[in-house]
Formats: structure tokens, C-alpha cells, sequence
């Protein structure tokens, strides 16, 4: 039977603790600013590709 891969929190590259969402990980452990930062890195690598 295949296994799902454990989630991995995009920003930092942890898995969430045993029982935490995602989302409630992103919301304790990040800062808005650290959050908008990577929002912001990963929509210019979606634009403009490797170019930068």
C-alpha cells in the first residue's frame, strides 16, 4: 500500500508537529513578514522564472 509523504511546511522545510495542521503551524511558527516574504520569492519565480 503506498504511503502519503509527511507534510513539509514550504517555508521552513519542517514537518509540523505530530497532529498540527499546516496551516496552524504556518500561523505560530511564521511571522507575517516571513510569510509575505516567501509569498512574495515564490510568485517572482512563477513570473519571471530563474531569471533573477
Amino acid at each position: 500500500m503506498a504511503q502519503k509523504a509527511p507534510v513539509e511546511c514550504p517555508v521552513c522545510r519542517e514537518s509540523p508537529a505530530a497532529g498540527e495542521q499546516l496551516e496552524d503551524h504556518l500561523l505560530t511558527a511564521h511571522t507575517k513578514r516571513k510569510l509575505a516574504t516567501f509569498i512574495v520569492a515564490e510568485t517572482s519565480l512563477l513570473v519571471d522564472g530563474d531569471a533573477k
